[in-house]
């Protein structure tokens, strides 16, 4: 499991939810929606400074970016990249298995089943 924020995701939290040092926001699965590797599930996030069992940390301009316990269902096993995308004006997801091998989504579904319209997706904020 591994979280990468790129640069141009970092500035997107810190200007548009007027983070500073030492705050933090929390990576979370959630029903509806798909990604590369998901069926029915899609990301999300939401401000929380004090993670609560997490699992995984990654600080980056001095925001602590992180998932715990509760959500390792959802990025167990991958590689998730959160960047920014200009079109949409937010944050947008991407996955791929740390393994790099074509594997069945976490719903168990192969890309041979179901192709998406769209990989890469965005997430909603709660």
């Amino acid at each position: 499991m591994k979280l990468i924020i790129t640069d141009e995701a970092s500035k997107w939290f810190k200007n548009e939810l007027g983070l500073q040092d030492g705050n933090g926001i929390k990576f979370y699965g959630k029903v509806y929606g798909f990604t590369e590797v998901h069926h029915g599930f899609s990301p999300a996030f939401n401000r929380e400074d004090k993670p609560i069992e997490p699992i995984l940390e990654e600080v980056k301009d001095g925001i602590n970016y992180h998932i715990d316990g509760l959500d390792e269902w959802f990025f167990k096993g991958l590689v998730t990249t959160v960047d920014y995308n200009a079109k949409t004006d937010g944050p947008v997801f991407h996955f791929k298995h740390e393994n790099d091998e074509d594997q069945p989504d976490v719903a168990g579904i192969s890309k041979e089943e179901e192709e998406h319209p769209d990989a890469s997706t965005g997430a909603s904020q709660h």
